[in-house]
């Protein structure tokens, strides 16, 4: 009987260390947040197996344990499956989306477009930077700001833009929009935005970096056609006021733009306004400015008689700001009180017809 005990309990303590070495592993325990528009739940990892339900962007998980590409999550009804890891966010990264959207809330809106192709959200400027949310092709979005970043090819993200890789900088937009979820699901953040993408759907404010070319700016036809012909580059664009026309109230449009490739360290280096000629029934540009080297944003506000004024600063030591005025067709320089009377100003008005 001894020397069957002496031969059974060495065999069941090395059966049970197996079993403790073979056990699932807790890469990590906690919370996570989803980082998809859907991630589908699944029964388990094997070939064989069933989707149990979706988890929508911005949902809290309780992550229980990882294996290889996936996390096994309880949602918040109580229900449990497995999901991408990769349609997760971690807490950290959740806190800092949160911040960037409350520092960008209120910032002006300098242009509004659209997603040429499915486009990486991230958190800074630059591919190899952590993803937030990934839009699909032609959502609507709000630009607020402007960078730059080195080019490198991320695993991610494939870019469909044909670009050269001896291009060594590309620019960023940072934008603000919404990321969607069906019809009758809740959110984990209140909607405030109006940029919509399908009728009904519940919509969460989301804001980040995405690369400037992979956005399609919604540029009037008169600014359209204008930058155009001038060969510049929009970056930002607004309405400045309407005049009176027999045909209907007609726009007049300020637009900043840069010359050449990608990547120039100035936010626009040129500066164009458009405005309305009755008697020729066209628009013409009223006004150019070049050798600039102006910082994003741009802020609109009204002159003593109600006249569109622009403002902006320029990105030398001084931060200097500078204010412009349109008056009818003309648009002037204004100085502030203080500011030095001799400078030379290099701004110009164009001549009837000119680009």
């Amino acid at each position: 009987m001894k020397r069957k005990l002496l031969i059974a309990v060495p065999l069941l303590c090395l059966v049970a260390f197996a079993a403790w070495m073979v056990r699932p592993k807790r890469e990590w325990q906690g919370v996570a947040f989803v980082s998809e528009r859907a991630a589908p739940v699944l029964s388990g990892i094997a070939q064989v197996r069933q989707q149990m339900g979706v988890l929508h962007y911005g949902e809290r998980v309780e992550v229980l344990s990882k294996r290889n590409e996936y996390a096994k999550v309880r949602t918040a009804s109580g229900a449990i499956g497995w999901v991408e890891a990769r349609q997760l966010m971690e807490p950290a990264l959740w806190q800092r989306s949160i911040k960037l959207l409350e520092q960008v809330r209120n910032m002006p809106v300098q242009a509004r477009g659209r997603t040429k192709v499915s486009t990486n959200l991230r958190v800074l400027p630059g591919r190899t930077e952590p993803r937030l949310y990934q839009f699909a092709r032609n959502v609507p979005v709000e630009i607020v700001g402007r960078s730059v970043a080195d080019w490198v090819q991320a695993t991610d993200e494939k870019d469909s833009g044909n670009e050269p890789q001896e291009t060594k900088k590309e620019d960023w937009f940072l934008i603000r929009g919404v990321a969607t979820r069906p019809p009758g699901e809740t959110s984990s953040r209140a909607a405030e935005t109006t940029t919509t993408t399908e009728p009904g759907d519940q919509t969460v404010p989301i804001a980040g970096w995405v690369i400037a070319r992979f956005i399609e700016l919604d540029l009037p036809d008169p600014v359209r056609e204008g930058v155009a012909s001038a060969n510049i580059r929009p970056g930002a664009w607004f309405e400045l006021n309407r005049v009176q026309d027999p045909s209907g109230d007609k726009p007049q449009y300020l637009v900043a733009a840069t010359r050449g490739p990608e990547g120039h360290v100035c936010d626009f280096t040129a500066l164009r306004v458009y405005t309305w000629y009755a008697k020729k029934d066209r628009y013409e540009t009223a006004f150019i400015e070049n050798n600039l080297c102006g910082q994003l944003p741009i802020r609109l506000s009204k002159g003593p008689k109600d006249e569109p004024e622009f403002r902006f600063r320029v990105m030398d030591g001084n931060k200097e700001e500078r204010v412009y005025r349109l008056m009818q067709t003309v648009v002037r320089r204004i100085r502030e009180p203080g500011e030095a009377g001799g400078k030379r100003v290099a701004a110009k008005r164009a001549k009837p017809g000119s680009r």
